[in-house]
């Protein structure tokens, strides 16, 4: 049966959005979300009242549901750092997802939240400053409150007197409310009215004012007996992602199961940059989250997850100058972890690749050498944007869609006609693709967003920009046409040279047969008036 899912996506951003749209295309799913106009959109806000009503509108004509709580109680990421709502009107627009559990009872509802950063958004380049500062004054009161350290009392009143009273003051408030948000979705879980419930911690570090909120919390989740329907674990903007594959195994009773294999022992121990716990933690929690069940192993799996760690004494920090993004270091064996996919490929089993290794960008060594090997299309997901986090929900959440297509397509099970007749459009108004193209169409794209423009070309704007122009990458103000078009012009140039790696028929004996016979870079554009994130799009045409 062909089930309809409805979206509340966390923004407009495509990570947000488009993300989860295609991970429904690659399941064999159609996902029903809010028009764009309605959602948050950088530094304005969505519309809370005319995502509720859509909500309630839409709930009775699909099979669950996944709500990203932050759009409907605040209008998004970045309006739920500030107290631009407040906590009664907040909850005013979530008591939707009552109503929504009282009409139809029966319906999964699951719902994400964020937990805030340790800092402000860095809206303009003024802010970026405060930002870090802020920053700053978050780990430092933590280790000086929480863990007793001495002689931090200067520093702490010499980073405070360099940060506007008022923003701290907006800071800790939102920070309060957003408290009582989760306490209140907590309860609800309790209730059952939420079926499940996920808080992901968006950047952080090991110390700051995050972790007494994360301890509150769930002494919260064990005093209200919900600790099997709610989780804290780093992430943020892939949260919807995360929800939605949970939900792909939950209309269809059946999970996926996962082996989870790192680089290296030591780089599984290593804490990511923006990130509060080692990375091995991290990926269990991610792939729980997400429904999977994780096995010990990989003859039990039906999907490898490898995963590309980092190194624990060597970060580039997410710098956005880089011109390479990679470590350069022999004892990171990138080569162990893709001759171990390409034999595990050759064996006719799944692999997926979640590229941690760095933060805000693919690791070059990694990409260069899948593309060489012609492995990297063989992949049954791939990511490696912004945060591990953030990667991790991504990677999961395409490969556990890929796997249960497959899955279902092989037992005759999946279904071309939808389960409800009757849903009012209000999406975009594409045609989707098939699952099949759907799923080289996301991959191929990764590629080209996380490989081509974050970890070769934004830098190179960034560089540009500041040569050039009198604005910041943070806000383009009136030079967005041309900073877009200039970028535009460099993905297509390494797009046009990358093809031959990823559409070459020409194999060796004994190579894994091509499978994708051409590709267009259809669509490129910056989703917001900066330059951090891209909407990369790649078309393709499969070999018959």
């Amino acid at each position: 049966m062909r089930h309809r899912i409805a979206l509340v996506p966390l923004d407009s951003r495509p990570c947000c959005q488009w993300f989860p749209r295609k991970i429904a295309e690659i399941a064999g799913v159609d996902l029903h979300t809010p028009p764009i106009e309605m959602l948050g959109m950088f530094m304005k806000s969505g519309n809370c009242e005319n995502i509720r009503d859509w909500l309630l509108e839409t709930a009775g004509s699909v099979d669950g549901l996944v709500v990203a709580a932050d759009q409907l109680a605040f209008g998004g990421l970045i309006a739920s750092r500030t107290n631009e709502r407040t906590l009664e009107q907040a909850q005013e627009t979530l008591k939707a997802l009552r109503a929504v559990k009282e009409r139809h009872p029966s319906k999964p509802l699951f719902v994400s939240s964020v937990l805030m950063r340790i800092t402000i958004t860095g809206k303009n380049a003024e802010f970026v400053r405060y930002k870090h500062l802020v920053q700053q004054y978050s780990e430092l009161s933590d280790r000086h409150l929480r863990l007793k350290e001495a002689g931090l009392e200067q520093e702490l009143l010499r980073v405070k007197a360099q940060i506007p009273n008022e923003i701290l003051l907006d800071y800790f408030q939102a920070r309060e409310r957003n408290m009582d948000v989760h306490k209140l979705l907590i309860d609800w879980t309790a209730e059952g009215i939420l079926d499940y419930l996920s808080i992901t911690q968006e950047d952080a570090s090991p110390a700051g004012v995050h972790i007494k909120e994360q301890w509150e919390l769930q002494r919260h989740i064990y005093d209200r007996h919900v600790q099997a329907k709610t989780m804290i674990y780093p992430g943020a903007d892939e949260g919807t992602q995360t929800l939605l594959a949970r939900m792909l195994q939950t209309l269809n009773r059946r999970k996926v199961r996962i082996y989870p294999r790192f680089t290296s022992e030591m780089g599984k121990r290593v804490i990511p940059e923006y990130e509060d716990r080692p990375l091995e933690e991290t990926v269990k929690a991610h792939l729980l989250s997400a429904g999977a069940v994780v096995v010990d192993s990989l003859l039990e799996a039906d999907l490898i997850l490898a995963v590309n760690s980092p190194l624990n004494d060597i970060s580039n920090r997410g710098k956005e100058t880089e011109n390479v993004q990679a470590l350069f270091n022999p004892r990171h064996l990138i080569a162990d972890l893709a001759e171990n996919v390409r034999y595990h490929l050759e064996q006719g089993r799944r692999v997926a690749i979640a590229d941690v290794a760095l933060p805000n960008a693919s690791d070059m060594e990694l990409i260069r050498y899948l593309l060489d090997e012609r492995l990297f299309t063989r992949l049954s997901g791939y990511a490696g944007w912004n945060t591990a986090g953030n990667s991790l929900g991504t990677c999961i959440s395409h490969a556990i869609a890929r796997t249960m297509y497959e899955m279902l397509s092989t037992k005759g099970e999946y279904d071309s006609e939808p389960a409800v007749s009757e849903v009012k459009k209000t999406d975009t108004g594409v045609n989707p693709d098939k699952p099949e193209k759907a799923h080289y169409s996301f991959l191929l794209s990764r590629l080209m967003d996380e490989w081509g423009y974050q970890a070769q070309i934004r830098g190179a704007t960034n560089k540009w920009i500041e040569a050039h122009l009198s604005v910041s990458p943070w806000d383009l103000e009136t030079e967005y046409k041309q900073v877009n078009a200039w970028i535009v012009q460099r993905l297509k140039e390494l797009f046009e040279a990358t093809k031959p790696l990823i559409c070459d028929e020409d194999r060796g004996e004994g190579e894994l047969p091509s499978i994708v016979q051409d590709a267009e870079l259809a669509f490129v554009q910056l989703p917001w008036n900066r330059t951090f994130e891209l909407d990369v799009r790649v078309d393709v045409e499969l070999v018959d």
